[in-house]
């Protein structure tokens, strides 16, 4: 397996509420208003030098046995534009409801059909309002921790 089937393994996860779950190659310019709420892989953002909470790909030394790999994933998910007058709170309880159908539907693919050498770990669960290509959406961003056997 490899980090590439990995994320189509992600992207495949059916989340009760969620419309589009992008791909890599699917990853769109913009958010049509049509595929919200979307699910959307990316990279941890860093302002700096790494710490190990923000690694993105990492592969820990030779010690003789198999190479282990982490790499760090934030999928995104993009509820709806933040540009309604009820604010976040007004989004609120369908945001939690949607992070409880998300981890229902993760867990029980923690391994991502196989292309994860042990379950995946979501270390950080954020709930707020996130920017995608210079638009403000409610949503909730998960950082997984990945691991594979090289």
């Amino acid at each position: 397996m490899s980090w590439r089937t990995a994320f189509e393994n992600l992207a495949a996860i059916s989340v009760t509420g969620i419309a589009t779950s992008y791909d890599l190659d699917d990853l769109p310019n913009v958010l049509p208003a049509a595929e919200l709420p979307a699910l959307v892989p990316t990279f941890p953002e860093s302002t700096g030098m790494l710490n190990e909470d923000q690694q993105g790909l990492s592969t820990l030394t030779y010690d003789g046995a198999a190479w282990l790999s982490t790499l760090s994933v934030d999928h995104m998910l993009y509820w709806t534009p933040a540009w309604s007058d009820t604010g976040l709170t007004g989004v609120l309880p369908d945001l939690i409801a949607a992070v409880d159908d998300y981890l229902e539907a993760v867990s029980a693919k923690a391994t991502l059909d196989g292309a994860l050498h042990a379950p995946l770990a979501i270390s950080r669960v954020q709930v707020g309002v996130f920017s995608f290509a210079g638009v403000q959406y409610y949503g909730v961003r998960f950082r997984h921790c990945w691991q594979r056997i090289v």
